[in-house]
């Protein structure tokens, strides 16, 4: 049993780090050891080192795809790669002069050689995209970089030519991608920009030709906003891409506001109505927006009190989940009802017949989550039709024994249910339903 519970309090850390797209991330500082280098990374480090000397701390980006202080990619396309490298110089004569971007080529022998060096725009970095923009072949290079007690972040957006990296322009951004939004086939730069003075924000795109980037269809963001804190690309509608953006209202609740390309501009039907739309999605944090059975299309997650809690104390309380997906014009269609245990990762659909009938308790010894038949009140609920653990691999056999069965895996991980069947209840579902009504998160 101690061990079970141990096991529970992994589980938990490690799922929550299971997330993407988010905007609050520790830098690589606040972690107990930076991350190892491979082979190849050491000889671009050597290679830095004898470019800049011993004093410099290497820099990882904060979020994104890159995650490394050294970017890897052929940057020109003439087949050998480059290496861009993030660091800062920490000797005594540096007066601090904050994060530094360095490209090393690499020739024939595949040696490398540091090219380019250039400082960055703030002390840290918060991502960085390589990304071909417009019809051009030529690979762009967005790094977002932040500084420390300044909200805003800077986007510089870099050309690689002649062994250089050339600024083409500066901006400023809350949230940062590249997608082609518009379906022309090429890709844009999608970003939110936020004005602390009047507190306001605005969507905007960047577009490449000839090799200069335009910014258009600037739109506003709903008021209200007070921190952007999750955003995910994705299918609107079978045939529109978007971009769900969570952000933190005055009372620190979730709410989305979804952008997308019609009519030649972006356009945000939760600013346009946010009393019909944009309240609809307010619920509690940690519940992010995200495509929850992999068709493309995105959904948004919103809570409500479940059944029996309406009396309990609030850090007692559970919610049941309602996944909502948008239709045009101006609505909002319920997708899902079920139970989302955002500490483990995993969503569990009920199916018709459970709606309004099931609720959800946590089993205080084990920490698994149990469902019963809802019957008045939560002390009466007593029924109970199953329950479901995460566990490692290497002890789910153990859990076998006891009954429980294999609903999916993920990675070194197994989601298993433990079912009551038997007993003359309609609502004890099969093993199959249960498969078919889970998701993994």
């Amino acid at each position: 049993m101690v061990k079970r519970l141990l096991q529970a309090g992994l589980l938990a850390g490690l799922c929550l780090s299971m997330t993407g797209c988010s905007l609050w991330n520790m830098s690589v500082e606040g972690l107990i050891s930076a991350p190892k280098l491979s082979e190849e990374q050491t000889k671009i480090h050597e290679s830095l080192i004898k470019r800049t000397g011993k004093n410099i701390t290497l820099k990882y980006p904060q979020n994104g795809e890159y995650r490394s202080a050294f970017v890897i990619t052929d940057l020109d396309g003439d087949g050998s790669n480059e290496a861009m490298a993030f660091y800062e110089n920490t000797s005594v004569d540096s007066n601090g002069d904050g994060i530094r971007l360095n490209v090393l080529d690499q020739d024939s022998k595949g040696d490398w050689t540091s090219v380019f060096d250039a400082a960055g725009d703030g002390t840290d970095v918060d991502q960085v995209l390589v990304s071909k923009l417009g019809s051009d072949d030529t690979l762009s290079v967005l790094v977002g970089y932040k500084t420390i007690n300044i909200e805003e972040k800077t986007l510089d957006v870099y050309r690689y030519e002649d062994q250089k990296l050339n600024l083409i322009t500066t901006e400023t951004y809350s949230v940062l991608d590249t997608m082609d939004i518009n379906n022309d086939g090429y890709n844009e730069i999608f970003a939110i920009q936020q004005d602390s003075e009047t507190a306001s924000s605005q969507a905007f795109l960047l577009r490449m030709k000839d090799g200069a980037l335009t910014k258009e269809s600037s739109m506003k963001m709903a008021s209200g906003s007070s921190t952007y804190v999750s955003y995910q690309k994705g299918k609107v509608t079978a045939s529109r891409r978007g971009v769900f953006v969570d952000s933190l209202n005055a009372d620190g609740m979730l709410q989305t506001e979804i952008v997308f390309y019609r009519y030649g501009t972006l356009q945000n039907p939760m600013a346009q109505l946010p009393d019909l739309l944009l309240t609809a999605t307010v619920r509690q944090p940690g519940y992010y927006s995200t495509d929850i059975d992999g068709d493309g299309i995105v959904e948004i997650p919103v809570t409500s009190i479940m059944r029996g809690y309406e009396q309990a104390e609030a850090t007692d309380v559970l919610y049941e989940t309602t996944w909502y997906c948008y239709e045009d014009f101006y609505q909002l269609k319920k997708k899902y009802i079920g139970y989302y245990s955002v500490s483990s990762g995993y969503a569990m659909m009920f199916p018709s017949r459970w709606q309004s009938l099931v609720m959800v308790k946590k089993d205080t010894t084990t920490g698994e989550l149990v469902f019963y038949k809802y019957e008045g009140n939560l002390e009466d609920s007593t029924t109970e039709l199953m329950r479901i653990v995460v566990s490692p691999k290497s002890e789910t056999a153990d859990y076998e024994y006891d009954g429980y069965e294999l609903i999916t895996s993920q990675g070194q991980l197994d989601y298993l249910v433990k079912r009551k069947p038997g007993q003359l209840e309609s609502l004890v579902l099969t093993l199959d339903e249960v498969r078919n009504n889970f998701y993994v998160i």
